[in-house]
């Protein structure tokens, strides 16, 4: 509980625009309510003055023979109306008011449980008396007090809102940043946009950007590294696979033909691996300018089908198209072909002798779907995660991998923002299935 408590209260000090949020509205919510407060007192007090001349005026146009409206008992009163009295010498007047104890002017008087507010006017013929009750007057001085200071109470969650969205799209460029760092490609170290950034963070980004140049140098390095050794290991690999062929021709004892088997199945493994990390470097290679063009998959399908066809003889092995589909991707036409190059050699490798391996592809609605599916042994559900990690083998296979395949393919596939996806085949009940999800 206190972990949870501390999470909670570190994740609202480390949020900018939560702590913005709450001082504008504390600062802005005491003014509200003061504004509020003044506005409606002030109105009360100018509403029972206002009521007060109105009784004065009333006064001044009513003389002692104006007739009188109202019954004669206060306790009758319209609720919405002044009651007005004339004729100080009436008999009404002396039941209802003591005129004569009353100075000209202003008074507040109780009747009957009841307070009243009374003004006197003096005439040459008698004295004028107007009065209304009091809790009617209240009554209105206090509605037109709410319908004055309401507005402003109003203001308040709209005046919050209006921080809140002011404060959000303030904030909405560092948003923006972080949104295109969470949707890049690991090898994507271009540098940050510094448009519309804020004045305080523009330090902060370039420093970001200084940081991402420096990685993306070190990483051009370790790559150029890695492509120049195998590029200079793979001539004299070439050499020792002649040499190898050349004495397979010579008359060798047994003991030695079998010996020469193991050398050249040695030097074909080193030949595979070198040309994996080349292949691997390249696809990771931040520096090459790859020509985007729209491709037909099945096009590609057809170059990789005949490219590795004689390999999937040497074991009886089923290699076609599945599907009559042929969408087409926008992509480096060679990154294509080895992206399903990639996948159908595993599946050649990693599936015993006739199996069936199938390549096919459709559309969804977001992404355009390649699949290669085989009945082989398939790859179990933990490690297939793993299997997309760089150099790492399925234990307890015959073949000798070198564990670069789908790391390659996953990396193509990233690169276009798309992703490989194993599961088990649909098709067949057993072995492997590997779709590349592609974005349309």
């Amino acid at each position: 509980m206190i972990s949870l408590k501390n999470a909670i209260m570190k994740s609202k000090l480390t949020s900018i625009q939560a702590q913005l949020n709450r001082a504008f509205i504390l600062i802005s919510l005491p003014f509200a309510v003061l504004a509020a407060a003044v506005s409606f007192a002030q109105t009360y007090y100018e509403t029972n003055e206002f009521q007060d001349n109105l009784l004065k005026q009333a006064a001044q146009y009513t003389t002692p023979h104006t007739p009188i409206t109202h019954d004669d008992d206060p306790d009758d009163d319209d609720e919405d109306e002044a009651t007005i009295y004339t004729e100080f010498s009436s008999s009404s007047l002396q039941n209802n008011l003591n005129l004569q104890e009353l100075s000209v002017g202003y008074h507040t008087i109780q009747k009957n449980g009841d307070s009243y507010r009374v003004y006197v006017r003096q005439t040459e013929r008698g004295r004028v008396a107007v009065w209304q009750n009091n809790e009617q007057r209240n009554q209105l001085a206090i509605q037109s007090a709410l319908f004055s200071s309401l507005p402003l109470l109003l203001l308040i969650p709209l005046f919050s809102w209006v921080i809140w969205r002011t404060v959000r799209r303030t904030l909405a460029p560092i948003a923006t940043l972080s949104g295109s760092l969470k949707m890049r490609h690991e090898t994507d170290l271009t540098p940050l946009p510094t448009d519309n950034i804020p004045k305080e963070i523009q330090g902060f980004v370039q420093s970001i950007n200084d940081m991402l140049a420096r990685t993306e140098r070190v990483m051009q390095q370790q790559q150029r590294f890695i492509a120049d050794a195998a590029h200079e290991l793979r001539t004299p690999m070439a050499a020792l696979s002649m040499q190898a062929e050349r004495l397979q021709g010579q008359n060798l004892p047994t003991n030695l033909a079998v010996q020469l088997s193991d050398l050249q199945n040695i030097i074909q493994r080193n030949r595979h691996l070198l040309e994996q990390l080349l292949q691997h470097a390249r696809a990771q290679a931040i520096e090459s300018k790859r020509v985007i063009q729209i491709i037909d998959i099945k096009t590609i399908f057809l170059s990789v089908i005949e490219t590795l066809l004689p390999l999937a003889e040497a074991k009886a092995q089923d290699l076609g198209v599945a599907s009559e589909a042929n969408p087409r991707v926008a992509m480096n036409e060679m990154d294509a072909f080895i992206l399903l190059k990639t996948l159908v050699d595993n599946a050649i490798r990693y599936t015993p002798q006739g199996s069936q391996i199938d390549l096919s592809a459709y559309e969804t609605t977001q992404h355009i779907v390649l699949q290669v599916e085989d009945n082989g042994g398939g790859i179990a559900a933990a490690e297939r995660e793993r299997v997309l990690q760089p150099f790492y083998r399925v234990l307890g296979t015959d073949e000798q991998g070198s564990g670069l395949g789908l790391a390659i393919a996953d990396t193509i596939a990233r690169r276009y923002g798309g992703w490989i996806e194993l599961g088990e085949s649909e098709t067949f009940g057993q072995g492997l299935r590997v779709r590349i999800y592609l974005p349309k």
